[in-house]
């Protein structure tokens, strides 16, 4: 393969005056076209005690303009055979409108209105705060999200990234409409925003619209600094213990700090973590906690990825009396991968499937918006497509053992376990001391 993949279309990118970005792409195997707007702003933003605003905003912003309401924005959606979706997430917030390529200046104009002229419905708002805690409610009642939960706040503490994206019944409670307002104005600047565009739709076509319904939005505020500093109230590494006495089985969080999207070992940690345990029932946590000692039906790992540091975690379930068996388990492989970086064919094994798997996402507008959204988040240069696959295939054993050796810690992970105290206690004690969390 050579060093770069020149098969893949060209991204194009332009600047408008007030900073707003397009990124884009012509794709001309489907008559259809992906818009999205992304406020380089999420989660992270949240105001203190009021998690969930940025995802809250996301769905309020396609509830009703200062033109039309919900029902008027539905009914022309549909009526187009078109989708509309809003997502918050770390790092970011986006609307995503998607469509047959004819109607590409009527769904700009639709995703600038829903963008640049907020209604923020009351009504709306009140529904959706009252759905999304019941959804969360029901949530609680599964030990998965428990720990998922637990795990963000007791890990991150009160930094930007400790809290749940979607919040929680108590952050949902305390939020206002105002909060949702405030958060946009505060946080959505086309400084830091950009426009991705992919699909049958010229270049020039694609700018001249965007043009002609963005280049008026200004803000009298200035951008917010983004959030990309290392969090400075980490948990200290131990054993945390959320007593579940009505549990059979324990369930497991392992994690520690891991580095930003920026970090130049972004694709040697890739390989590391599918060797370790993002390999499915080719990884080291697969073979040999589940085939060979039969401790769990299964385990990941992985590396969150983010403007800042974010969370290496490892994720599983045990029946409980193994609870302390299986952590021991954890450390030791980790342990192994990070003295090795994996084995040559281990290697080979991981850069085979990104090198396979990555063409399967290019295949469609959407899965084609879904990487250049990235690539316009993290600036990770218009030639990233591109130079992926060479990149990976460049990762020799040097490269993974070193990335291994600098981010894997065993010694210093921060472990939650939701369980019985009863039946894992006394064991998990042996490993090291057991803070018991509170119930309430």
């Amino acid at each position: 393969m050579s060093s770069r993949d020149d098969f893949l279309p060209e991204l194009y990118a332009h600047d408008l005056a007030n900073g707003l970005q397009l990124v884009g792409l012509e794709y001309s195997r489907t008559p259809w076209v992906s818009i999205t707007f992304l406020a380089k702003r999420g989660a992270e933003a949240d105001p203190p005690g009021k998690g969930g605003t940025a995802d809250c905003l996301a769905e309020i912003l396609t509830l009703g303009t200062q033109h039309r309401d919900q029902l008027a924005l539905a009914l022309d959606v549909e009526g187009r055979g078109a989708m509309l979706q809003a997502h918050g997430s770390w790092d970011h917030t986006t609307i995503t409108v998607e469509g047959l390529a004819e109607d590409f200046v009527e769904l700009m104009a639709l995703l600038a209105e829903i963008v640049l002229e907020p209604g923020f419905p009351e009504e709306e708002f009140l529904l959706l705060r009252e759905r999304r805690r019941a959804e969360l409610l029901h949530a609680l009642d599964d030990p998965r999200e428990v720990a998922n939960r637990t795990y963000l706040p007791l890990f991150f503490g009160d930094s930007p990234y400790g809290h749940p994206v979607d919040g929680s019944p108590e952050s949902l409670a305390a939020l206002e409409l105002e909060d949702l307002r405030s958060f946009f104005q505060n946080q959505c600047h086309p400084q830091e925003s950009s426009l991705v565009i992919v699909g049958m739709v010229p270049e020039a076509q694609a700018l001249a619209t965007t043009q002609q319904f963005w280049s008026t939005w200004g803000s009298p505020h200035t951008p917010a600094p983004a959030f990309q500093d290392t969090p400075s109230t980490l948990a200290q590494p131990g054993i945390y213990l959320l007593d579940r006495p009505d549990l059979t089985q324990s369930e497991i969080r392992c994690g520690h700090l891991g580095p930003p999207r920026s970090t130049p070992d972004f694709f040697a940690l890739r390989l590391v973590n599918y060797i370790l345990g993002g390999g499915g029932f080719s990884s080291r946590l697969i073979m040999r906690l589940r085939a060979e000692r039969g401790l769990t039906y299964s385990i990941r790992s992985h590396f969150h990825f983010r403007r800042a540091p974010g969370p290496f975690l490892i994720s599983t379930f045990t029946p409980a009396e193994h609870t302390a068996e299986m952590i021991r388990g954890i450390q030791e492989v980790m342990t192994e991968v990070r003295e090795s970086g994996g084995t040559a064919a281990e290697l080979a094994d991981a850069q085979s499937y990104y090198v396979g798997s990555f063409p399967l996402g290019l295949e469609t507008p959407a899965g084609l918006a879904q990487q250049i959204k990235a690539i316009a988040l993290y600036n990770l240069g218009l030639d990233y497509l591109k130079l992926y696959r060479p990149r990976i295939l460049a990762v020799d054993q040097g490269a993974a053992q070193a990335a291994a050796q600098k981010y894997l810690h065993p010694a210093e992970l921060v472990i939650l376990v939701v369980g019985p105290a009863s039946r894992c206690r006394t064991e998990l004690a042996k490993i090291g001391q057991v803070t018991l969390l509170p119930t309430g």
